[in-house]
């Protein structure tokens, strides 16, 4: 249908949204009112609708050539899962994810399902609210599909989703609009069109300089399509807060469905929509050969809105198979070819979808995700290519474009061997037509996805609906994703099989600042290793990151934020250097870690108080380098100490006296343990060599090895202790005779408990 034929045969009509109240983020309760309804929306399919000509056949997949260009993961972090959504209440035991993501210059907000969460950029959760409540649901109703966009013009979020009630599934549109560009405070509550008959599906929001629209699928009572219905709300009247907001609405409209209003990243006053005209095999509202692209000019308040429609032609999508799991073919739902996303700025808008395709060098149809780009000066559709997997699925691409033009696409991907994860690419906005970054998985999968035995339900397990991105306005040259993965649910929580989780991570294609180390804790630990390590720095991510001790690389390290990371230190030597590499770029900072040496033996334990017995201590953490290991016995270093392997030295001994506990030092680190050495004392001479039997006498005994503390080394004639004994130097000492029978007696020292080697003579007389 011709451009201007398209414009004239949508007719806009007034309408006006009303507001519901306010709500205050930070005040939300933490857990939701008991009684809300625990539901989601079933698939709806477009009935009732043929194609002019035969339906396309699965495309093979266009090949894309790699790019030079490297997409680089800045960080990341764990969001919000099922297991952590169950804590606002039972409504929000559902599936599937359906995960989006906003970013304003300090926050994001993540809304998955019934529940949303505000989020620091370092990945802390600053808080988690119940959707329900958020949106104001009607009594009995739940809330689905929620959409959440920051606009950089307003500086102000806007989200919307669908609230409806079983079983008729009669639905309202539900919108919020924050007051300011904090996530945790005031929120303009709004409804539109409440209906008991017609299911709202999926709506979508787009939001230009003046203008906000929402679009979705009708149909009546869940079961038949009636139409798409797009709203077009005055953006001033929103932001403001007004009690009524005038609009302009088409719909429900049979001729068309799955409308995507863009996320527009460059101010602009007209709003830019997209359909796939090519999906009449699934959803039936769109059955020709052509991409729809719907330009909406003017404003409610001014009267002067036009709906302006091309539609070039474009190779057909098809539906898309189901994708499969380890052990488990077939047995993710994939839904349908409609388009999921959009996103423009500056002229060039990107939307894609699933689609079924031949990958390269497969045998079989696989679910693929195709990526449309049209310059909407023309419109001219640019680039429409598939990117697929050999062997595996490529399912809900969520795209966005940074601040260059540059696309990011996140989406899930899994195969009979890989359980469903988070795959990322993309395409610089200088790259030829055609060519993509490599993809890397930032997220893989943890488990089989089932979601039958938890939700009474039958067939191949819901995913999706979508996954989300959003441009980062305090980096521009960054992008958001996040998306959904299978994850390890827990029998408590009855989740056991049909976990999910999603994963976030903020991408660049340009040179990211690069990562920072900046301390460790502990700083140190035993040098066999098994320290547990927290680091903290920026720019860590999840799965990416990894630390080294020296040479010698940490083990199960895990980045629960950006800034924070854990690891196990491998065993070590010394006092070394710990590094950090984040997609194999070094991280900045220098952090040391200490390796504790420990002594656990030394043989032989005793030696001549002279000194020069060979000693070989036995421990961990010894260091081979000449001069790097030390020992000490007592307060005196051992000579000539070489060390054969980290665990086993030689070494000779100085002189000493008494009992003395040997210690370890390598590079300056004092080691663990408690070995003790005892130097054997000697006696060489005894004057005057006989005195009487009453005792008394004063003698000077010389030898080695005696103790100059008062009290440590003592001396006996004949088995019976002299007195008064006091000791110059550890070669001489003095003390006074006991009394004995007359007669020659034997004279020996005894130091710290350990008896002399040798003895000298003394007679009685």
């Amino acid at each position: 249908m011709p451009a201007a034929a398209q414009a004239a045969s949508a007719h806009l009509r007034p309408v006006i949204l009303s507001r519901q109240g306010t709500v205050e983020v930070h005040a939300l309760p933490a857990r939701a009112a008991i009684g809300l309804r625990a539901s989601r929306i079933p698939v709806l399919h477009l009935t009732g609708k043929t194609r002019t000509g035969a339906p396309p056949a699965p495309s093979t997949a266009r090949v894309v050539s790699p790019s030079t260009a490297s997409e680089q993961v800045v960080s990341s972090f764990e969001a919000v899962s099922l297991d952590r959504q169950l804590a606002l209440g039972a409504d929000q035991f559902v599936t599937p994810p359906d995960p989006q993501i906003a970013a304003s210059s300090t926050q994001l907000v993540e809304m998955v399902n019934s529940s949303g969460s505000v989020w620091d950029k370092q990945g802390n959760l600053i808080q988690i609210f119940d959707l329900n409540t958020f949106f104001n649901v009607p009594a009995g109703y739940s809330f689905s599909d929620p959409r959440v966009i920051f606009d950089r013009d307003s500086q102000r979020w806007f989200a919307s989703g669908v609230a409806f009630v079983p079983p008729t599934y009669g639905s309202a549109v539900v919108l919020a609009v924050s007051s300011s560009a904090d996530a945790t405070g005031t929120w303009f509550q709004y409804s539109a069109n409440n209906s008991d008959t017609l299911t709202h599906d999926q709506p979508k929001i787009g939001v230009s300089s003046d203008k906000v629209v929402v679009s979705w699928n009708d149909f009546f009572e869940a079961a038949f399509f009636m139409g798409q219905s797009t709203w077009v709300l005055q953006k001033s009247q929103m932001v403001a807060g007004s009690s009524t907001v005038n609009g302009a609405a088409i719909g429900p409209d049979s001729s068309r469905s799955s409308l995507v209003p863009a996320v527009q990243l460059t101010s602009n006053s007209d709003e830019y929509l997209v359909f796939n005209g090519t999906d009449c095999g699934t959803l039936g509202g769109n059955c020709g050969s052509s991409f729809g692209v719907v330009r909406i000019s003017g404003t409610p308040l001014q009267g002067n809105m036009a709906w302006n429609e091309s539609d070039p032609v474009v190779a057909a999508t098809s539906a898309p198979p189901t994708a499969d799991q380890p052990g488990a073919p077939g047995s993710i739902a994939t839904n349908d070819d409609r388009f999921l996303t959009a996103v423009w700025e500056n002229g060039v808008l990107w939307t894609g979808g699933n689609d079924a395709c031949l990958p390269p060098g497969d045998s079989s149809v696989r679910v693929c995700s195709r990526l449309v780009q049209v310059t909407t000066s023309g419109p001219t559709v640019a680039q429409n290519f598939d990117i697929a997997s050999t062997g595996g699925g490529l399912y809900y691409p969520a795209l966005g474009m940074d601040g260059s033009g540059d696309m990011y696409v996140a989406y899930n991907i899994s195969s009979g061997s890989q359980y469903i994860g988070v795959r990322v690419t993309g395409q610089v906005a200088s790259a030829p037509p055609q060519t993509m970054a490599a993809a890397q998985t930032i997220r893989a999968g943890d488990a089989l996805y089932d979601m039958n035995p938890c939700f009474g339900t039958t067939g191949a397990s819901r995913w999706g609906d979508y996954n989300g991105a959003a441009l980062d306005p305090q980096t521009p040259g960054n992008v958001w994703v996040v998306g959904e993965y299978a994850a390890i649910g827990s029998a408590a929580n009855g989740d056991a099989g049909c976990d999910w989780s999603t994963f976030a991570a903020q991408l660049t294609f340009g040179a990211p600042t690069g990562a920072t180390l900046t301390s460790i804790s502990p700083t140190s630990g035993p040098a066999a290793g098994g320290t547990g390590v927290t680091f903290t720095g920026t720019g860590f991510v999840n799965g990416a990151t990894a630390f080294k001790f020296g040479a010698a690389a940490a083990t199960s390290a895990a980045c629960s934020t950006s800034t924070t990371c854990t690891a196990t230190s491998p065993a070590g030597i010394g006092v070394v250097s710990v590094t950090a590499t984040v997609n194999g770029l070094p991280a900045s900072g220098a952090v040391t870690f200490s390796y504790i040496p420990s002594l656990t033996s030394i043989s032989p334990q005793t030696g001549p108080a002279t000194g020069g017995t060979l000693i070989t201590f036995t421990g961990t953490g010894f260091d081979t380098t000449s001069g790097s290991t030390t020992f000490k016995l007592g307060a005196n270093p051992a000579s000539g100490v070489s060390c054969s392997s980290s665990t086993s030295c030689t070494g000779t001994s100085p002189s000493g006296a008494g009992a003395v506990t040997v210690r370890v030092t390598v590079d300056g680190v004092a080691g663990t343990g408690s070995v003790r050495f005892s130097y054997i004392p000697s006696l060489a001479s005894i004057s005057p060599t006989s005195g009487p039997t009453a005792g008394g006498t004063v003698v000077t005994i010389t030898g080695a090895g005696f103790d100059i503390v008062a009290g440590h080394t003592k001396f006996k004639f004949g088995g019976v202790l002299a007195s008064n004994v006091t000791c110059s130097t550890s070669t001489s000492c003095t003390a006074v005779t006991p009394a004995h029978t007359a007669g020659f007696v034997r004279v020996v020292a005894v130091v710290d408990g350990v008896r002399s080697s040798s003895f000298v003579g003394f007679r009685y007389r």
